[in-house]
């Protein structure tokens, strides 16, 4: 063998054990990989659902490929269930509760107007009582007045009566003017009992007509009690109505699942659930 050849095939034996070091190398690297310093690189996309709450179920897996409006999981939807029925409850109790208000609202609509008509009347029954208290006051003023008139008569027939009989004992005036004078005293004597029986029938009828104004006035103060009353009844629906409304906003609670916005890949979701 010449030297040419031999170094011919030597360099070649020397290039194929270089490769087969190489590659026994590059095989010991890829099966047990050694490092100083490594980085690893991963798409990280935040999720916030609008409510809180434990997680139930989870419909995506690491690395699955995720599009717009897909269901990524689900937060525990009893508790939210049990606020809406309370909230529904609530709000059937108070449509309940606006409902009867709104019928007694409407009695009380009708009796405003008939407690109103009735102040009037009970108006117009205090000028006629107070006309009838002034009318029987002045009755009464006149009784007293011809009481002491015939007071007065009575009073001279009895002095006349008490001036006559010594006279007649003395012969001075005759029977008949004795008997005349005792008539007239007899006869003023039931004038004066007539006039204070009008005086106490007049007193009667002003007591009366006091008591009919008293009574006016406590019927009138009582309508307008009424109608008071009435109008600040029909006042309550409207803070029951506000209540209905926020209660009806309070039923619309939000849901408890989420969907992604934009797609991904969603590989470290997972962890961060």
């Amino acid at each position: 063998m010449s030297r040419s050849t031999f170094g011919r095939l030597l360099g070649i034996l020397i290039v194929a054990a270089a490769a087969v070091a190489v590659s026994l190398v590059l095989r010991r690297f890829h099966i047990h990989p050694q490092t100083d310093d490594a980085e690893v690189f991963a798409n990280l996309i935040g999720i916030a659902p609008e409510v809180s709450g434990r997680i139930v179920q989870i419909n995506v897996k690491d690395n699955q490929f995720v599009r717009k409006g897909e269901l990524l999981f689900q937060i525990n939807p009893v508790p939210y269930q049990y606020a809406l029925e309370t909230a529904r409850s609530q709000q059937a109790t108070l449509d309940g509760q606006i409902r009867d208000l709104q019928r007694r609202i409407g009695a009380e609509t009708s009796a405003i107007e008939a407690a109103r008509a009735n102040s009037n009347s009970a108006q117009a029954k205090i000028a006629s009582a107070d006309a009838a208290v002034e009318a029987a006051r002045a009755s009464v003023d006149a009784a007293k007045a011809g009481l002491s008139r015939e007071q007065a008569d009575y009073a001279y027939a009895e002095n006349n009566v008490l001036r006559l009989e010594p006279l007649l004992a003395k012969q001075f005036v005759t029977v008949d003017t004795v008997d005349q004078a005792w008539t007239s005293r007899s006869v003023k004597r039931e004038v004066v009992r007539q006039a204070r029986s009008r005086l106490a029938l007049a007193e009667a009828q002003w007591a009366a007509a006091v008591a009919q104004q008293k009574e006016a006035l406590a019927a009138y103060q009582q309508t307008q009690a009424q109608v008071e009353q009435s109008v600040k009844g029909v006042g309550i629906l409207d803070p029951l109505i506000g209540q209905r409304e926020a209660r009806r906003a309070a039923v619309k609670m939000p849901s408890t699942t989420s969907s992604v916005a934009t797609s991904m890949r969603p590989s470290t979701l997972a962890s961060r659930i």
